[in-house]
């Protein structure tokens, strides 16, 4: 017998709980580098379970429909939840977990008042918390008609960007950054003109390297934790005009022919959503 799922419920978003995300650009100006403004980013490994081609989640001509299910390993801005337990507001979240993630200190986060459809509304399984449709986006105070089914539930999911000031010559990462572009060009692997054009990212870093770049215990599990937990591996520091010529060309791979090899494990990928948030935030901020 077909099981009763019943009739399908209007739902009114006042008093829906919500779970928001803040995220930080961190513009660097650092002529070690290069003369132009550069985006620190972090690399995050995959989420677990994932069993599906990067080029389907990306929508560039991939197949639409269907939930997708963990994100992929790629270079995104830092960034994570709000923690309601400390009473702590999204610019708050945004200073905790952008230090927290990139082991840089953050002095203060602008808020980029992002005018389109950048917040998520996610419809869960009620028992499983699974999601059951693809995320329905909105903007700011324009939330649409959504219906529920008996067994579903409305989780609303704010993204907030933020415009970070950073410590960053004060930071160990920097150090670490300008020693591997020498390392690299001393080796003959590049030269300082690759960097300035291309950026320079790595993403093999192991957990005690990353705590002792000054990236916080929490996001990367203490030193008697299975290495695979950790969920962070690495950082890039990328030319602004790099990620226009992505955006323009739709290709978000640093190395295109590492990933096509493997792309269920990309491991040089950008995630698209951020680049476009990153140039939309820079824009809006009148940065670059």
């Amino acid at each position: 017998m077909a099981r009763r799922w019943g009739k399908p419920k209007s739902v009114d978003w006042r008093g829906q709980p919500s779970s928001p995300t803040s995220f930080c650009i961190f513009p660097i100006k650092d002529e070690a580098f290069s003369p132009e403004l550069k985006i620190f980013l972090v690399y995050n490994r995959a989420d677990k379970g994932r069993n599906k081609p990067l080029d389907e989640l990306l929508g560039f001509g991939a197949r639409q429909g269907g939930i997708k299910k963990g994100k992929p390993a790629a270079y995104g801005m830092p960034g994570g939840g709000q923690n309601p337990e400390w009473l702590e507001t999204t610019e708050g979240a945004a200073i905790r977990e952008g230090g927290n993630e990139s082991g840089i200190r953050v002095t203060r986060a602008r808020l980029i008042p992002i005018p389109e459809k950048k917040n998520k509304a996610l419809i869960l399984d009620k028992k499983t918390d699974e999601r059951t449709r693809p995320e329905i986006m909105y903007a700011d105070g324009q939330q649409v008609h959504v219906e529920l089914m008996p067994n579903e539930k409305l989780l609303l999911n704010p993204m907030n960007y933020y415009l970070a000031d950073v410590d960053w010559f004060n930071s160990r990462v920097r150090e670490f950054l300008v020693g591997l572009k020498n390392d690299l060009i001393a080796e003959g692997k590049c030269t300082a003109e690759d960097i300035a054009q291309f950026g320079i990212s790595i993403n093999t870093l192991a957990r005690e390297e990353l705590l002792a770049l000054g990236v916080d215990e929490e996001e990367v599990g203490k030193k008697d934790e299975p290495e695979e937990l950790c969920e962070i591996g690495g950082f890039a520091l990328l030319p602004v005009s790099l990620l226009r010529w992505m955006w323009e060309n739709k290709r978000f791979y640093l190395n295109p022919e590492e990933d096509r090899e493997n792309p269920l494990e990309p491991t040089t990928y950008v995630y698209y959503s951020h680049v476009k948030r990153i140039l939309e935030g820079l824009d809006i901020m009148g940065v670059a």
